[in-house]
């Protein structure tokens, strides 16, 4: 048993008496121990007979705890605290109780997604996360006291230095969630997210009103485990640019216009308006589309993307193309000299393009960061694999170097299809 400040104050105040008598095997918390100084008390420590405690706990205010008869039912809206004690559901160690109950759930379902994405290692390590929940519970309803020991054999503070520093452990500043992390990583973030919420509400059931704390070692070990998932996440992050893992980014038809196009199409003065920004930094999807016209038919409401560009360029699937009736050229963004033209319509009229029209070469956009500790330079033509339902390995993919980007595959609508690429599938670039 744990006994905090709170606990020595409300029962000393009810005997007033120089010696006070408690639980055999109780840990006495340091304000509990500097109050006992202060007015002079002594401990005696007692083995409690036959499990009936001479130690009482004090309510929370609003709920006083029930000691029902044999013969009672138990009330549907009241639960068991410890032992017979009746409580309302809605006591704050109940509710921490579901809390950590859920943190498990969420838990078990993780390992279940790692196992079956071949991710068995991570899944049998979190077993130790989940060992460790079930013993702080059964410390809380025993009412012993629970040390944090180790985790995947680190202390509470190795991880908790990890957690702070985690460019001098792992090469990675701290750094904001992503969607290019990958389904992995942000399992491990959501984790980190309920654990910590069983933390708060461990808090709200065992801190008095003066601010004493009963379980500060289930607080610190709920502390250090919202830490360890984050430190977790700093080492796939590393894990994944030591093996050149990337997101994939799918690109639908869109358009690029010049200012001077883009005034033709819906006015003089006119400037795009943000609907959603892309992937790329200072990339934007704009509220405004156009229609495609082509020898055999159009295609209408195609996206502009923002901000606008020197030149225009129109990037289309080979599909579309098809559907257009013009001819498929496959090029780098910006080399559009000898493709094919179109028509564009907009609300305020129509400009006849001469050239333009081209399907977007499968490219790598990379920061120099990753660049430089994957060893690739700016213009580098690389192979790139995808794993999913359909793998395929994509040849000779140009690769971009700049620091306004982040590292993606992008390809377009064809060839994601063709490879069953889903939101959550990575790619890897291969040794060139």
């Amino acid at each position: 048993m744990i006994i905090s400040e709170h606990e020595l104050r409300a029962n000393w105040n009810k005997i007033k008496s120089a010696t006070m008598t408690i639980p055999q095997g109780s840990i006495v918390t340091p304000s509990a121990r500097d109050f006992l100084r202060s007015q002079g008390i002594q401990i005696q420590y007692d083995k409690v007979p036959d499990g009936k405690a001479k130690w009482e706990m004090p309510p929370v205010a609003g709920q006083t705890p029930r000691f029902p008869q044999e013969e009672e039912p138990k009330p549907e809206h009241m639960t068991h605290l410890r032992g017979k004690q009746l409580i309302f559901k809605t006591h704050p160690v109940i509710a921490w109780r579901g809390q950590l109950d859920q943190f498990a759930c969420d838990l078990v379902e993780t390992q279940t997604l790692l196992v079956k994405a071949g991710e068995t290692k991570l899944a049998a390590q979190l077993e130790e996360v989940a060992l460790l929940a079930q013993k702080v519970m059964a410390a809380e309803v025993k009412q012993e006291g629970i040390a944090f020991g180790t985790v995947l054999g680190w202390t509470a503070e190795q991880i908790r230095d990890m957690s702070h520093y985690p460019q001098k452990y792992f090469g990675t500043p701290h750094t904001a969630m992503s969607y290019q992390d990958g389904w992995l990583i942000a399992r491990l973030n959501s984790l980190r997210s309920k654990i910590r919420e069983v933390e708060l509400s461990a808090n709200r059931a065992f801190t008095a009103e003066d601010g004493t704390c009963s379980r500060s070692d289930i607080i610190l070990i709920l502390n250090r485990l919202s830490s360890l998932f984050y430190v977790l996440g700093c080492k796939r992050r590393r894990e994944q640019l030591k093996s050149k893992q990337l997101p994939i980014g799918i690109s639908n038809r869109h358009v690029h216009l010049s200012q001077a196009h883009l005034e033709k199409l819906f006015g003089t003065g006119y400037l795009l308006h943000k609907q959603k920004d892309l992937s790329q930094p200072g990339q934007f999807a704009a509220q405004e589309s156009v229609m495609l016209a082509g020898p055999k038919g159009r295609i209408e409401n195609v996206r502009i993307l923002g901000p606008v560009r020197p030149d225009t360029q129109v990037e289309v699937s080979v599909t579309d193309c098809f559907t257009l009736g013009i001819r498929p050229a496959v090029r780098d963004s910006g080399q559009i000299e000898g493709t094919s033209g179109i028509t564009l319509t907009g609300p305020a009229g129509s400009i006849e393009l001469a050239q333009g029209v081209i399907v977007a070469a499968r490219h790598i956009h990379l920061h120099p960061d990753q660049a430089e500790a994957w060893n690739i330079k700016d213009g580098q033509r690389v192979n790139a694999t995808v794993e999913s339902e359909r793998s395929a390995i994509f040849q000779d993919v140009l690769v971009r170097v700049s620091p306004h980007f982040k590292g993606e595959l992008h390809l377009d609508t064809d060839e994601a299809n063709a490879a069953l690429v889903k939101p959550d599938t990575q790619c890897v670039i291969l040794e060139v």
